[in-house]
């Protein structure tokens, strides 16, 4: 009987990372779920403790996966937050904590399981990074920029892991309706900041677009294919409406995008 792959997803507890581990695990897969904090009821999949920031976690994570599992066959990176507000306002505490999440947080769990990848012979890693990696968004470009890193790690990783038939990939969602939106930290409300009413309305209209965007299920459906594919394509843009804007961004002149950006967002 064939073996079901081992599928580690960082993110677990809620949002896309839980929508897809629940998914891979109703399909037969070997899911393992770790996100930081302990989930609020049981797991049908099996489900770790891990802040993915705090090294010595990753590295116990892969040590307990040795013990338990012996290999992982896809890795999927979907930890991750956003931040808002002006750049002039931003804390360097603020841009540090979402870097640790969204950047090194997954560089370490790369970094950790990719030898656990090379022992599958078919290893697969899917980082969920977003449509914001390609057009900033004005009051929230730290997002914007984490998810760019997590983009240029991707395509580096393409080439470094093809020897050891690692395939990477990037999956770019829009607009999601999942708990990121009610996660999102927020700016500091001062009533006579300069950029009060332009940040307040651009919050409104992506919070708006977040409530009304795809459910998470798709991204899952989209990574269970991706999974199943002989060759992963290196990026891949999830919906429609996201392609278009993708193929519009690559056409349009750079003034042009960032006017259209300027009236939704700015």
């Amino acid at each position: 009987m064939k073996q079901s792959k081992i599928v580690l997803i960082s993110g677990a507890s809620s949002g896309i990372g839980f929508e897809t581990a629940q998914y891979l695990h109703q399909r037969g897969f070997k899911v393992i779920g770790i996100s930081r904090t302990y989930p609020k009821e049981a797991y049908s999949f099996d489900y770790y403790l891990c802040d993915i920031t705090k090294e010595e976690q990753v590295l116990s994570i892969k040590k307990t996966i040795e013990e338990h599992y012996g290999q992982i066959d896809v890795l999927i990176n979907g930890a991750g937050f956003g931040i808002s507000g002006a750049i002039e306002n931003t804390s360097i505490q603020d841009v540090r904590k979402i870097y640790d999440v969204n950047v090194f947080g997954h560089f370490m769990m790369i970094k950790a399981m990719i030898d656990l990848l090379r022992q599958s012979h078919d290893g697969r890693m899917i980082n969920i990074s977003s449509i914001a990696s390609e057009i900033a968004l004005p009051f929230q470009a730290f997002y914007s920029m984490t998810k760019a890193s997590l983009d240029a790690l991707t395509k580096a990783l393409y080439v470094e892991l093809k020897p050891f038939s690692i395939q990477v990939a990037s999956v770019l969602p829009g607009d999601i309706k999942t708990n990121f939106t009610k996660n999102r930290q927020g700016p500091d409300e001062i009533e006579k900041d300069l950029y009060f009413e332009r940040v307040k309305k651009s919050l409104k209209r992506m919070e708006t677009d977040e409530i009304n965007g795809m459910p998470a299920i798709k991204i899952a459906k989209k990574i269970h294919r991706l999974i199943n594919k002989k060759h992963m394509p290196l990026r891949v843009t999830v919906g429609f409406s996201y392609k278009l804007i993708r193929f519009l961004h690559r056409v349009l002149p750079d003034k042009l995008v960032y006017s259209i950006v300027k009236k939704l967002y700015g």
